[in-house]
Parts: C-alpha cells; sequence; structure tokens
C-alpha cells in the first residue's frame, strides 16, 4: 500500500495526466487549489475535469466517490485525505 505522500505524489500524476495539463505534477502544491484560476495560483480546473479526476480514482484507488463528495477535489491534499480515509474503512 502507498504512504500517503507516494499517494499525493499519484494523485499529482493523475491531474497531469487525465487532464492533460502541460505541467510538471511536482510543481503542484498538496494546497494548490485546482479550480482557481491560473491568476489566482490555482489550475483553472472546472466541472467536467473534476468528473474525470472522480474517475481517474475511482480506477487507480478503487474508491467511491458520491455526488456529496465532489468538494475534495479543491485541493490534491484533500482528495489525498479522501482515500486514506476510504481505504482505512475497507
Amino acid at each position: 500500500m502507498l504512504s500517503t505522500t507516494d499517494r499525493k505524489s499519484r494523485i499529482k500524476q493523475l491531474v497531469v495526466e487525465r487532464l492533460n495539463l502541460a505541467i510538471d505534477p511536482a510543481a503542484i502544491g498538496d494546497d494548490t487549489s485546482l479550480f482557481a484560476s491560473d491568476a489566482e495560483g490555482g489550475l483553472g480546473l472546472d466541472s467536467v475535469d473534476a468528473l474525470e479526476l472522480a474517475v481517474a480514482l475511482n480506477a487507480e484507488f478503487d474508491v467511491e466517490i458520491g455526488d456529496d463528495d465532489m468538494g475534495i477535489f479543491e485541493t490534491v491534499g484533500r482528495m489525498a485525505a479522501f482515500v486514506d480515509e476510504k481505504l482505512q474503512l475497507i
């Protein structure tokens, strides 16, 4: 099983790969706002991107993400914490 640090790195890779972003995954901070604009220091993602990330997290970590969980896509740190929590419940 991956450590939390490794899981965050993998989630950053998923964000870049699944959304075809032209950035280095390591350039994404754990607390970088995924939906804030570039000018605001974020990645400028939208709701369609969040759905794509939900599919990616489900495929990678086998966790179910419901409609009530969509707030986890604010930062990589929140996504990793959600995955950690779900995996500990199993």
